[in-house]
């Protein structure tokens, strides 16, 4: 029978924070690394490593009392863990934004969709089965050839301005019905990867990494850490526990430990424009602004928002910047959409003038030469001559 695993009401990011802090010194270490993209490791911690470190020279008799170069080693530890650091929280922070463009861009798209509702309903009079078949053939209907059946209706004249905007309305709130259920399939996914990334501690090969020692010593060491911490995790869960509560079975301590600290808020980094999205930072901002806007075509909106979410590993980089250019592209698209908050009135607007039809009478005007004449600076002029060479006298005769 297996016994049920209850979570302990009183494990706080606090009570972990100040039962790490009460290990042993080798102890507190090891923990602060295993679960460093939430715990901050300190200078005195480094200084414990770097004086910890085996030295290579004396592999085969005894260590020296003092070491040597202490200094540079504990430059070179908070640089390893610095760097491991960064990439493990910006590798949490990266899904993290976009849950939060995603729940920016739904509450637009619902948005949009009331207006669109109101404005089939009440303003086209459109009959409520026709709105619900559209409802139900969002997903499978063919927009672009409906699109071109309307246009070349409107250019033989064969339906009428009011008919064609009112069929395009329905177009576009089959549109945003389908933008409506991706933007649900991705924020899914994001959730799910940002759950995965909150739920796994460092690997051995990284903690042996930033400390420098071999694989064998830190399996050791991790197992007396790991017991010393979560019996002072449940000593200390069983003091706070009053004598006339029931008592809980406290069980997995550790992954509850992950659990409860997964749930702290991310950092936010900052990052400045890498390319590999897009060339300039211009060209990107300019396509991050029809991204928010959903003015950017349904084709081209799907690649963009694999370009900006996922990780972009090159040689040039390196594995620890993969996550940076998601995260810029990201943090300047929810900047975007915190800057841009329409109303429904003008979402409205927006509706009847992208579904209203071309008016024929709109000709593009006639390319109209210039007549003007274009007078040569003496230095074109210079070059001119030097270009046609001298005039030969005997051919004028």
């Amino acid at each position: 029978m297996t016994t049920a695993v209850t979570t302990p009401h009183r494990l706080t990011s606090e009570c972990i924070e100040s039962v790490v802090a009460s290990l042993p010194v080798q102890s507190r270490v090891m923990i602060r690394l295993l679960l460093l993209q939430y715990l901050e490791v300190s200078q005195e911690d480094c200084r414990f490593i770097a004086e910890d470190q085996p030295d290579s020279r004396f592999l085969a008799g005894g260590q020296p009392l003092k070491k040597q170069h202490a200094t540079a080693a504990v430059v070179e530890i908070t640089d390893r863990v610095a760097q491991y650091s960064m990439f493990f929280r910006q590798k949490r922070e990266r899904p993290w934004l976009q849950i939060e463009c995603l729940k920016k861009q739904r509450a637009l798209t619902d948005l949009t969709i009331t207006a669109a509702e109101g404005l089939i309903t009440s303003r086209f009079h459109v009959e409520p089965s026709v709105v619900r078949t559209c409802r139900e053939t969002a997903m499978s209907a063919l927009l672009k050839p409906e699109i071109r059946r309307l246009e070349r209706a409107w250019e033989q004249e064969a339906i009428t301005a009011d008919d064609y905007q009112q069929q395009r309305l329905l177009i576009a709130y089959q549109s945003l019905l389908r933008q409506r259920e991706k933007q649900r399939r991705r924020l899914d996914n994001a959730t799910r990867e940002f759950e995965r990334s909150g739920l796994a501690p460092l690997q051995d090969h990284e903690v042996a990494h930033i400390w420098g020692i071999p694989m064998g010593s830190l399996s050791a060491r991790k197992v007396k850490a790991l017991t010393h911490y979560l019996t002072a995790l449940q000593t200390q869960l069983e003091q706070e526990q009053g004598p006339s509560e029931p008592s809980h079975g406290y069980q997995d301590l550790w992954q509850e430990t992950i659990r409860v600290l997964s749930k702290k808020p991310c950092q936010r980094s900052v990052v400045s424009f890498i390319p590999g999205i897009e060339r300039t930072e211009e060209i990107l901002l300019e396509k991050l602004t029809m991204f928010a806007d959903g003015s950017m075509p349904e084709a081209v909106e799907s690649n963009f928002w694999q370009l900006i979410t996922r990780i972009h590993d090159s040689e040039h980089s390196g594995p620890w910047n993969n996550h940076a250019r998601a995260i810029f592209a990201l943090q300047r698209l929810f900047a975007i959409q915190s800057d841009s908050e329409p109303t429904l009135d003008e979402l409205e607007e927006m509706l009847l003038k992208t579904t209203k039809p071309k008016s024929k009478d709109e000709e593009l005007p006639a390319h109209q030469p210039d007549e003007s004449s274009l007078e040569l600076s003496e230095q074109a002029l210079g070059v001119l001559n030097a270009f046609a060479g001298e005039i030969d006298d005997k051919r004028t005769h």
